[in-house]
C-alpha cells in the first residue's frame, strides 16, 4: 500500500510543478488552452500510436478486447447512477444538473492512470489504459456530450465524436490486424529495405513525442487547478459527486470484476480506470455548453484531494 500511495504522491509532484508555475504566472490560461490542444492533436496520439502497436498484437486484441468494454461500462455505470441519484435522492442545484450528471458519468481515465500505471506495472501498463481508453473515449462523446450539451442528440455532437486519440486508437488496431494478419513474404514484399530506416526514425521520433504525453498533461492539470476559483468546496451535490466516483463505483467494480472470469492484469487495470476522480476536461467541456465551470472546478479539487488515499486502499484488492 505505502508503494502505490508513493507513487500516487510521485505523480501529484508533476501536478503540484504545474500549479506553481501557474501561481508564479510562468503558465497562462491561454498556455494551457494551447497546450491542451497540442497534446490531444499530437503527443498524446503518438503515445497512442506507439504504445498500442509495441504492446498488442492481433491474439491480445483479441484477449483483451474486454478492456474498452469495461472501460464503456465503468462510465455507463456513473451515468445510470446520476440519472438514479437525480430521480429519487437529491435533486442538484438549478443550472448544475448537466454539470453534476456529466461529473457522475466522466472520470480522468486517461491522464491520470497513465503515470500511476507506467510506474506500477511498466509500458504494459500504459497500453492497457490507453486500450481501456477506446471505451471510454466512446462514452465521452456520446454519454458525456449528452449529459453536458443539455442531454440532446444533433449532427454537431455526432461529428466531435471524431477525435484525435479516437481515430489514432483505430488506426493503431487496423496496423496492429494487417501486421500480424498479412503473410510474412507480402509484408516484405510491401516494406522495401529501402524505407524500413525512414520508417523506423519516423516511429523512434514519434516514441519519442509520446513520452512528452504524461509529465505535459499532469502540469497541464496543475495549472488548471492554480486557476480554479470555486466559490464553495463543499455541498451535497459535490459531496454526492465524490461519493460515487470514488467509493460507490469502485464498490461495484470491485464487485463486478471478481466474480468475472477476466485475467489479472485487466483486473487491475479497470480496477484502476474505475478508482479515478472527477475529470479535468470537465471545466473545459462546461465552459464551452455554458454549464456551471465553478461546479466542475470544485469536484475537481475535492476527488483529486480525496483520491489520494483512496485509490491505493481500492488498488490493495486488485
Amino acid at each position: 500500500m505505502i508503494a502505490i500511495i508513493l507513487r500516487i504522491l510521485a505523480t501529484f509532484l508533476m501536478i503540484g510543478v504545474g500549479f506553481l508555475a501557474r501561481r508564479k504566472g510562468q503558465i497562462t490560461n491561454e498556455t494551457t488552452r494551447q497546450l491542451s490542444h497540442l497534446l490531444t492533436t499530437f503527443f498524446y496520439p503518438a503515445l497512442i500510436f506507439t504504445s498500442m502497436t509495441r504492446n498488442f498484437d492481433l491474439k491480445g486484441l483479441g484477449q483483451y478486447w474486454i478492456l474498452p468494454v469495461g472501460g464503456f461500462t465503468i462510465m455507463l455505470l456513473g451515468f445510470a447512477l446520476g440519472l438514479v441519484i437525480e430521480k429519487h435522492i437529491h435533486r442538484p442545484a438549478a443550472g448544475s444538473e448537466n454539470a453534476f450528471l456529466f461529473q457522475c458519468t466522466i472520470n480522468n481515465y486517461s491522464f491520470l492512470p497513465l503515470p500511476i500505471a507506467l510506474m506500477l506495472w511498466g509500458e504494459s501498463g500504459v497500453a492497457g489504459i490507453i486500450f481501456s481508453s477506446l471505451g471510454s473515449e466512446l462514452a465521452l462523446w456520446t454519454l458525456g456530450l449528452f449529459a453536458i450539451s443539455g442531454r440532446s442528440v444533433n449532427t454537431a455532437n455526432l461529428k466531435r465524436m471524431i477525435s484525435p486519440p479516437l481515430v489514432t486508437i483505430a488506426v493503431s488496431v487496423i496496423w496492429i490486424v494487417l501486421r500480424d494478419a498479412l503473410p510474412a513474404s507480402l509484408l516484405r514484399a510491401i516494406t522495401r529495405p529501402a524505407l524500413q530506416n525512414p520508417a523506423q526514425a519516423a516511429l523512434d521520433a514519434m516514441r519519442m513525442l509520446g513520452a512528452a504525453t504524461i509529465p505535459i498533461a499532469m502540469v497541464m492539470a496543475g495549472s488548471r487547478m492554480a486557476g480554479l476559483h470555486p466559490k464553495h468546496l463543499i455541498s451535497i451535490d459535490k459531496s454526492l459527486v465524490a461519493g460515487l466516483r470514488l467509493i460507490v463505483i469502485p464498490a461495484m467494480a470491485v464487485f463486478i470484476l471478481a466474480i468475472l472470469p477476466v485475467a489479472t492484469d485487466i483486473r487491475k487495470t479497470l480496477l484502476l480506470v474505475a478508482t479515478m476522480p472527477s475529470a479535468v476536461a470537465s471545466v473545459i467541456f462546461a465552459e464551452l455548453y455554458n454549464e456551471d465551470a465553478e461546479f466542475a472546478a470544485a469536484c475537481i479539487l475535492l476527488t483529486h484531494i480525496l483520491c489520494i488515499p483512496t485509490i491505493p486502499l481500492w488498488m490493495l484488492l486488485a
